[in-house]
């Protein structure tokens, strides 16, 4: 038996982003398991055809529509959650959303409904569902969807580079802030590389940019991840497994996220600048 069958093999979880992707897959992974699955989403209808299909296959899930962006639908979900299961083993903190442009292009509305999703829908998720899980008192586990772009910058994604570093320092203090009261919840900081969703072309379309440079890197980074990313699900077991095991640092996939890590500790190291852009375009055959 593996460890995430023994460890997620009942209880409740709750995936915000569930709709769609990386949330849709652990979605259905975790129901698939044996854990009752809360499937949150801003986009209802979508998050609601994912809880159907896993109650089609003979799993558990309930919808919750909300907007992470919004603090008090957050704590209102939390406290529904907590009222009808009593308890939640697994809160991953997956909503999010992508941004092309070079960073004075982008719109200062764009800049703050990102940071509002990636940022402050973690900080509010961890205030709404953290002192519910203190109070039970029963082990459980936070995990935080950062990226490897938490760990590496990269041109004509700004905004959400800088929101993904902010996810992983805020996974390091409550790491370190749960230590100090001695609690049963385990954090973990999840680190996905390409894994197969639409964010890039989702990007383009909710803020599209004139950018000509920005658009040909999003183009390409959409059909390597078509072409070449992990299926949702696949990612998702993979990275439920690391999880359950009781890691803090938990990759989608080991050699890639591995290379990201080693090349981020070498920068700081050696005091050496970001990577030239240039080598990243060239290497997507762009101009």
């Amino acid at each position: 038996m593996s460890h995430a069958e023994r460890r997620f093999g009942t209880g409740t979880a709750v995936v915000t982003g569930a709709g769609a992707g990386i949330g849709a897959g652990f979605a259905r992974h975790l129901a698939r398991l044996g854990m009752t699955v809360v499937v949150a989403d801003i986009d209802e209808a979508r998050a609601s055809l994912v809880a159907e299909d896993i109650r089609t296959a003979g799993g558990r899930a309930d919808v919750h529509g909300v907007d992470v962006a919004d603090a008090d639908a957050v704590k209102r979900m939390a406290d529904n959650v907590f009222d009808r299961h009593g308890s939640v083993e697994l809160l991953v903190n997956n909503a999010g959303v992508e941004t092309a442009g070079l960073l004075w292009e982008v719109s200062g509305a764009r800049w703050r409904r990102l940071m509002e999703i990636n940022v402050d829908g973690v900080f509010y998720c961890l205030r709404a569902f953290v002192p519910l899980m203190l109070k039970v008192g029963k082990p459980a586990c936070v995990a935080n969807l950062s990226s490897v772009g938490g760990i590496n910058s990269a041109a004509v994604q700004g905004p959400y580079i800088v929101s993904k570093f902010a996810v992983l320092a805020m996974t390091e203090s409550l790491h370190q802030d749960l230590s100090l009261v001695d609690s049963p919840i385990q954090v973990s900081a999840v680190v996905p590389h390409s894994i197969r969703s639409e964010i890039f072309r989702a990007a383009q379309r909710d803020a599209p940019t004139t950018n000509v440079t920005a658009n040909a890197v999003f183009d390409a980074m959409q059909q390597a991840n078509v072409e070449s990313g992990l299926d949702p699900l696949d990612a998702a077991e993979h990275m439920t497994e690391a999880i359950a095991r009781g890691d803090f640092w938990v990759f989608s996939d080991d050699d890639a996220c591995r290379q990201f890590t080693d090349r981020r500790a070498a920068q700081l190291r050696d005091l050496l600048p970001p990577a030239d852009p240039r080598t990243m375009l060239t290497r997507m055959g762009i101009s």
